[in-house]
């Protein structure tokens, strides 16, 4: 026989159902979750990077900078380090293994010997 507490569990006046869809950590944990799948793949990988970078920086300047500027002394360095590398991937974009590459129309080269 099942409990009746058990039932009622998600009805308890402590738990806070909307909190998922706040930024800290409901859709921050889904943009990181879902994005690096994305860029696991190679799919969308510029503007999910870009979207990741501005996620990291949020998180360095509302958790790590109170505590002092300097990265390695406020345990923001990898916030630093995974903004940065996000802003790496959203320029280079995703290279010749991604989704993005399948995606894209073939385009011809410059130099074809059919323009010649």
């Amino acid at each position: 026989m099942a409990s009746r507490r058990s039932s009622v569990f998600p009805l308890q006046p402590n738990h806070k159902a909307y909190e998922l869809f706040t930024l800290n950590p409901g859709i921050q944990g889904l943009l990181e979750l879902v994005g690096g799948l994305l860029l696991a793949l190679g799919l969308f990988t510029r503007p999910v990077a870009f979207i990741l970078a501005g996620n990291m920086a949020v998180a360095y300047f509302m958790a790590h900078a109170p505590r002092g500027f300097f990265p390695l002394l406020n345990g923001g360095e990898l916030a630093i380090v995974y903004c940065f590398v996000f802003l790496y991937l959203w320029i280079a974009g995703g290279g010749e293994w991604s989704l993005d590459r399948l995606r894209a129309p073939a385009s011809e080269p410059v130099f074809s010997p059919r323009r010649a």
